[in-house]
């Protein structure tokens, strides 16, 4: 027995010390980096009150019992959202990503500026059918209704979805999946089962190919779980995908401004509700960014317009005239970082008339 201390002593003492200092270096992402972040945002904005927030997040979820699931699964995000205001217009940025120093503060804050620059002193406009340019964030809240109240197999069992799988719905210029694999998604790889989820195409070139499905509904309706369970949810909200694609296209902004007649620019949709969940009917404002187009050019800057429009016919056949080459991380009125998407080119939306009505 003397021996065997002695012999561990030894083996000590001749062995490399370890290196590992602690976790303490892992992660830098500490509140002064983010307020870095919102001190980057605020000085693109010169003149202008300005105000940010920047969050980074490490999640994990747990899924145990006592027949023998044992799951598990870490995500990691970061998001910049800023506002800059003059005395007539305001202009927002938003952006996402899987790490904190990835996010371009001063990208993120050179495109609030330009908005508020540009949509000072804006003018009312008549109501009607125009053409839109829809930038990422309102395209995110159009998705997010969808997915909520469409694509969600609880609204099916409750007879309330417009969605009807392999029926040509929407454009073909319309292409969703869900992806919880793919390169830069925020969002678990498990759903609230513990089950792991796989890439599932949502819209097919215009074709709807599957609802998100919880076991509970999958079964009420005898069809594939897709695995969309959510976390903190319970059983009575459905499924939902969170990590959610649209497919970009291969035309920039300025081609698209170009190619409007006369249309209007939507930066971002706010205070939307569902009037008829059976066409997906909705109303809305937009703000922090809205122009006239005309004759491929902006022109002046317009005020608060309500919306009541149908979000499936809005991405109906023949209504999507192109999709932005480039995409990113969007906000939505569902939450963030649940949507990659483009901006979308719309032949008619409807504004039925100003906030009051």
């Amino acid at each position: 027995m003397e021996t065997i201390p002695k012999t561990q002593l030894g083996q000590a003492l001749t062995s490399k010390e370890n290196s590992f200092n602690g976790y303490k270096d892992i992660s830098p992402d500490d509140p002064d980096i983010r307020a870095q972040k919102v001190k980057e945002f605020i000085e693109e904005g010169q003149t202008y009150n300005g105000a940010g927030y920047c969050s980074s997040n490490v999640s994990n979820v747990f899924v145990w019992n006592t027949n023998g699931l044992n799951s598990s699964d870490t995500a990691t995000s970061a998001f910049l959202d800023g506002i800059f205001r003059s005395e007539t217009s305001a202009g927002s940025s938003h952006i996402g990503n899987q790490i904190l120093s990835d996010i371009d503060a001063q990208k993120v804050g050179q495109e609030a500026f330009s908005i508020t620059k540009e949509s000072q002193n804006p003018e009312d406009i008549d109501p009607g059918v125009y053409e839109v340019i829809l930038g990422p964030d309102a395209v995110s809240t159009i998705l997010v209704f969808l997915s909520v109240y469409g694509f969600n197999a609880k609204s099916k069992v409750d007879g309330t979805s417009p969605i009807e799988i392999n029926v040509e719905q929407f454009d073909e210029k319309i292409n969703l999946e869900d992806d919880p694999h793919k390169e830069g998604a925020l969002n678990f790889k498990i759903d609230a089962s513990g089950a792991p989820k796989k890439k599932i195409e949502i819209i097919t070139n215009g074709i709807p190919k599957n609802y998100f499905h919880t076991r509970r509904t999958s079964n009420e309706l005898n069809q594939s779980n897709t695995f969309h369970e959510m976390f903190g949810w319970g059983d009575s909200f459905g499924g939902l995908g969170t990590n959610l694609y649209l497919k970009p296209g291969d035309i920039s902004k300025e081609e698209m401004i170009s190619n409007v007649k006369k249309g209007i620019y939507i930066n971002e949709f706010w205070y939307c509700r569902v009037l008829d969940p059976i066409t997906q009917v909705v109303t809305g404002l937009n703000r922090n960014g809205s122009y006239l187009i005309e004759n491929g050019k902006v022109t002046k800057p317009v005020g608060r317009l309500r919306f009541t429009q149908s979000f499936m016919s809005s991405l109906g056949q023949g209504n999507v005239l192109g999709v932005g080459s480039d995409s990113r991380f969007a906000d939505s009125e569902f939450g963030e970082g649940i949507l990659n998407v483009p901006m979308l080119h719309l032949k008619e939306f409807n504004f039925t008339g100003g906030v009051s009505g």
